[in-house]
């Protein structure tokens, strides 16, 4: 790599560089990961489907079939939101745009976290009430 004067820099002259090698490895291995979580969401997805469809027709299993929904909808809307982080990483060219990821990255699951849980919160309220009324 060239620094300002244009003399080659090697990763020793600035260690908080990334490689490039560094980087595909992780391109690679970060897609070979989504490609394993697609086959495990699929088969997630086949064996939920089958076991709803195996619930009796009520109110009250159609509200546990809400909040097991939204909870499944949710830790798909996680794990995407993680591959989506690693693919980022997979492109930063030094350990500050790391840091700077990771932070942004956190403040916005803490705040995804948040409304999540009030949403699966409410849910199962709803799924419990209607459990008392049967």
């Amino acid at each position: 790599m060239f620094n300002v004067t244009g003399k080659v820099e090697s990763m020793a002259d600035n260690p908080f560089q990334v490689s490039q090698a560094l980087r595909d490895l992780a391109e690679q291995n970060t897609k070979h990961a989504d490609a394993v979580y697609e086959q495990l969401n699929d088969f997630v997805t086949k064996a939920i489907g089958a076991w709803t469809s195996a619930l009796p027709s009520s109110p009250v299993a159609a509200g546990f079939r809400d909040l097991q929904g939204r909870a499944v909808q949710i830790a798909r809307e996680n794990v995407e939101s993680a591959f989506t982080l690693a693919e980022k990483l997979t492109k930063v060219q030094n350990f500050p745009e790391i840091l700077t990821l990771q932070r942004k990255y956190a403040q916005d699951r803490i705040q995804t976290f948040v409304t999540q849980t009030q949403e699966l919160s409410k849910l199962m309220g709803e799924a419990f009430q209607k459990s008392a009324h049967h």
